[in-house]
C-alpha cells in the first residue's frame, strides 16, 4: 500500500516542478507547469519551480508577456499568481545566461524577473527527496 500524504495547511512535503521547455511550443508547457505550481501552492504543498535548460528562457523580464494558451490564464498572470502565493522560483545557475540566450545570440539579455533565485542542480535533488516532482 502506498504512502498517503496530508494536504492540510502546514504540510512540509515539497512539490517540485521542473520546466525544461522554452518558447518552442508557444509557451504551452510553461503554462501547464505554472498552472500545476499554482495549484500546489494553493494546496499548501511547498512548491518549487526550477527553470532548467531551455526553460531558463522564462527567467527574464518580458518573456512571459503575450503568452496565452487556450483554456488557461495568460502565462504572465500564472507566474505572478504563483509568486504571490509564496511559491519558490529558481533558475539553474549553470543554465542561466547560457541556455536562455536567444537563437540569434543577441545581447544583452533583459533583466531577470523579480522573484527568481539562481540555484544549482543539487537543489532539485534536495527538494525531491522529501516530496514529489513533475517535469514539463
Amino acid at each position: 500500500m502506498g504512502t498517503q500524504y496530508s494536504l492540510e495547511a502546514g504540510n512540509n512535503r515539497h512539490y517540485v516542478v521542473v520546466l525544461t521547455s522554452g518558447k518552442e511550443d508557444g509557451g504551452k508547457r510553461a503554462t501547464l507547469a505554472f498552472a500545476a505550481a499554482c495549484s500546489a501552492a494553493a494546496m499548501d504543498m511547498n512548491p518549487h519551480v526550477f527553470l532548467i535548460g531551455d526553460g531558463s528562457y522564462w527567467a527574464y523580464e518580458g518573456h512571459t508577456h503575450g503568452i496565452h494558451a487556450a483554456g488557461f490564464p495568460p502565462l504572465e498572470d500564472l507566474v505572478e499568481n504563483y509568486l504571490d502565493l509564496g511559491g519558490n522560483l529558481y533558475v539553474c545557475s549553470a543554465c542561466d545566461q547560457v541556455c536562455s540566450v536567444a537563437p540569434d545570440n543577441s545581447f544583452p539579455l533583459p533583466a531577470k524577473r523579480v522573484g527568481i533565485e539562481p540555484r544549482g542542480l543539487a537543489s532539485v535533488l534536495q527538494y525531491t527527496v522529501s516530496g514529489g516532482s513533475i517535469t514539463f
